[in-house]
């Protein structure tokens, strides 16, 4: 068992299933397994819907995965898994609740671009410890200020300024830091591995 500040490398697992996902991920065919489950994870959680007040409709779970595959997973396989789920969520939303078509776009372009953006982040700086280290929490932050920016600048270019001045609340996400930051602390302990993929 790792103990808290105890530095390790990927390579040193340190349980069972951490060999066993290990071999898992090297592999073509699990990788797409691990691709195909954590997107329908992701799309679970961007299902499960918080009802928000007027002018905004909801907000979902989805952050929490998305900030925790930022820094578990590499930029690209955390972005092709974000913006997976978010087309199937989102584009149930839209068939479902009547949102505009184009929410589908915005949150594929937005948010798995959120994620990659993270997993960029987190690797610019080599600080391996068993839970997760400042840097990595910074690097969510910053994802939530893109994500809010990022939506900002797409409904002021499609919907005009009035709508887009509704979505400046998606600064909220951030209260799903402390969720993401246990459950990549969590998997850390349980694997005994630092990057997944």
């Amino acid at each position: 068992m790792l103990a808290k500040g105890i530095r390790f490398s990927a390579t040193d697992s340190t349980s069972p299933e951490g060999d066993v996902m290990e071999k898992m991920l090297k592999s073509t065919s699990g990788r797409i397994a691990f691709i195909a489950v954590m997107a329908a994870l992701t799309t679970l959680t961007n299902l499960i819907m918080i009802p928000m007040p007027q002018p905004l409709t909801e907000y979902d779970l989805s952050p929490v995965l998305i900030y925790t595959l930022g820094v578990l997973v590499d930029p690209v396989t955390a972005t092709v898994i974000v913006a997976l789920a978010m087309m199937l969520g989102t584009g149930y939303k839209v068939m479902t609740f009547g949102f505009p078509i184009v929410f589908v776009f915005g949150a594929m372009l937005v948010r798995g671009l959120e994620a990659g953006l993270i997993s960029v982040l987190v690797r610019m700086r080599k600080e391996e410890t068993s839970t997760i280290s400042r840097w990595e929490i910074a690097a969510m932050g910053i994802g939530v200020v893109f994500e809010t920016v990022g939506f900002f600048a797409l409904d002021w270019y499609l919907f005009g300024w009035g709508v887009a001045l509704t979505v400046l609340p998606t600064i909220v996400d951030a209260v799903f830091i402390p969720v993401a930051v246990g459950v990549v602390a969590a998997v850390r302990k349980r694997l005994g591995i630092y990057r997944l993929i």
